[in-house]
């Protein structure tokens, strides 16, 4: 059986912003499956600023309309503008070895490089290999302050009910901070803990004015099969209005009254 998906041709590519000013770039996406050919997916512009870091996890809809054998990570790869290989993992939330399901998998980025020092400004172009072809975003790489100067430029695609999903990354250093999305962006919380104690992060108190919208997805991940082993904890938002306020989480054993063991406050400011 053959199988085609349209393509809504971009505008540009990667090697083309290189030097281009971000405002003459717009948001855009394409995709492609056939039989015999690998899936290819792009996926808009998402900008980033320097010290912050993202998320990646790849969603499927359910019933699955096409393209339905299992679906594998077998990896992730950041190029720069020119081609280069920037940064790659092999491993999934510090031990995991590709390829592993789709739905076991969260892909990071903290915008270094594959020694650990940072990237500079510019345009990259974030891949995630998998089983059936590529999911591949573009992130515009910027200097604190200059995100709200560009306003937001991103859009999605999806091959047979199948893409990949970009969230602004917070984890347990960026406790007593501040997230600044837009509209339609998405937060994912990344916490350390282990649910083989009793200990499990939950929400403690949510923004008020309805400014975040919880997202389902797996809450939890252990690092590793070893008994006893600890993991990380998610939660996922998307910003559906403008506002401010905080978001908290405590770390708790939930039939204890006892005060909680940690807690996890960010500010959120929604534009």
């Amino acid at each position: 059986m053959t199988v085609s998906v349209g393509v809504v041709f971009v505008g540009f590519v990667v090697n083309l912003l290189c030097g281009a000013g971000f405002a003459q770039a717009s948001g855009s996406a394409s995709s492609y499956a056939s039989s015999g050919e690998p899936v290819r997916a792009m996926i808009g512009i998402f900008v980033f600023e320097q010290g912050s870091a993202l998320a990646l996890e790849i969603e499927r809809e359910e019933p699955c309309p096409c393209l339905c054998e299992p679906l594998f990570v077998t990896g992730m790869r950041v190029l720069d503008c020119e081609g280069n290989t920037v940064f790659t993992s092999g491993e999934v939330d510090g031990g995991t070895i590709f390829p592993v399901a789709f739905k076991e998998w969260t892909g990071c980025w903290g915008f270094v490089d594959q020694f650990g020092e940072p990237v500079p400004e510019g345009t990259y172009s974030v891949v995630a290999d998998t089983s059936i072809g590529e999911f591949r975003t573009c992130i515009q790489v910027v200097t604190p302050g200059m995100k709200s100067q560009m306003g937001r430029v991103s859009s999605k695609a999806l091959v047979c009910g199948a893409g990949l999903t970009v969230y602004r990354l917070a984890d347990d250093k960026d406790d007593g901070g501040q997230i600044t999305l837009n509209e339609g962006e998405r937060l994912m919380i990344a916490l350390s803990g282990n649910a083989t104690t009793g200990y499990e992060w939950e929400v403690e108190a949510e923004p008020h004015g309805g400014i975040l919208q919880r997202i389902d997805g797996p809450g939890y991940r252990p690092s590793s099969t070893l008994i006893g082993a600890g993991g990380t904890f998610y939660f996922r938002y998307e910003a559906i209005a403008a506002g401010q306020g905080e978001l908290t989480l405590a770390y708790r054993r939930p039939w204890e009254a006892a005060p909680p063991e940690r807690t996890f406050t960010i500010t959120v400011l929604v534009r």
